[in-house]
């Protein structure tokens, strides 16, 4: 069967903007509109979320004032035939704006995905009460005793037998978090049980971990694989000097032996920690999965820097 991955690349026309969203009110610093911003997306198949770092340049402090940790950023770029959503997230941090020769800036930080790791209703929720005795001392001095009911906290448990995809089905109902794909390489059987007492994400991890299969955050939630598609998005994206490929690859090799490649490309909002792409290069030639890539603009300049599992 042949496998189809090639994709012409228009790399001309990019365009980009950014919309900040606060209760019912959405900011939108578009670059059709002349805003002058720079961003840095990085993201990976390390199981990490991505970062999102936005510099805004010479906004009003009215402007700047509307911005809040926690409101949430939804970032567009690319070239004119690829234009769409690069990455999203709630904003962790606002940095106070600096002066650069006349130049105003401040830095908007933002994680991508959701933030599960104070979400506690999932390993921690109502199970019951129990009654507890109480004594208090009145302002005349005497004590007095009361029995009230108290709600007693204690960690999900599943019973024995219970298999990982039936305990990671009910962390996604608890949490809401999205995972696409979902494959494990073995559904591993706890027969002694379960205890869930860690925060999800970390949870989800560990389990699959259990499971020989791999977890990492892509977009805006999880991905989990076992190993057996080379290209299980589907994604038909082909690099080459003439499409797209800005630098030929490098190749990495660290202690472990494992050999990796680096290369600079053309700003393609696809392309994902995880992602599967046809490189055709002097030093390299395939299929290859994606392990790391940073998107930027900076001085209206659009690429990225990919690193690919050799």
């Amino acid at each position: 069967m042949t496998l189809k991955v090639k994709t012409i690349g228009d790399y001309f026309g990019y365009k980009s903007a950014v919309m900040i969203t606060h209760g019912n009110e959405t900011l939108t610093f578009s670059s059709t509109n002349n805003v002058d911003f720079d961003y840095e997306v990085t993201t990976s198949d390390t199981g990490e979320p991505g970062t999102l770092l936005v510099t805004l340049w010479n906004i009003s402090k009215e402007i700047r004032n509307k911005i809040h940790k926690n409101d949430f950023l939804v970032l567009k770029t690319g070239p004119t035939a690829l234009y769409g959503k690069l990455a999203s997230g709630n904003i962790t941090k606002i940095s106070p704006e600096t002066n650069s020769d006349g130049d105003y800036s401040f830095q908007i930080a933002a994680s991508q995905g959701g933030d599960y790791s104070k979400d506690k209703k999932v390993y921690s929720h109502f199970n019951g009460s129990k009654l507890v005795k109480k004594t208090v001392k009145e302002s005349n001095g005497k004590t007095i005793s009361y029995t009230v009911k108290q709600t007693k906290k204690v960690n999900i448990t599943f019973k024995k037998g219970i298999t990982a995809k039936r305990i990671i089905k009910r962390i996604q109902r608890e949490t809401g978090i999205k995972i696409n794909p979902f494959n494990l390489k073995k559904d591993k059987v706890y027969k002694k049980g379960y205890t869930l007492s860690a925060k999800p994400l970390n949870a989800i991890k560990a389990i699959v971990k259990d499971c020989d299969s791999k977890c990492y955050v892509r977009g805006d939630g999880l991905a989990i694989e076992d190993g057996s598609k080379p290209n299980p998005y589907n994604e038909h994206i082909y690099f080459d000097r003439a499409n797209g490929l800005l630098t030929e690859p490098t190749l990495n090799d660290d202690d472990s032996g494992s050999k990796t490649y680096t290369g600079d490309v053309a700003e393609d909002p696809r392309v994902n920690g995880g992602s599967s792409t046809y490189i055709k290069s002097e030093i390299v030639t395939g299929l290859k999965r994606v392990q790391t890539v940073t998107h930027s603009k900076s001085d209206g300049d659009y690429k990225m820097e990919v690193t690919w599992h050799g």
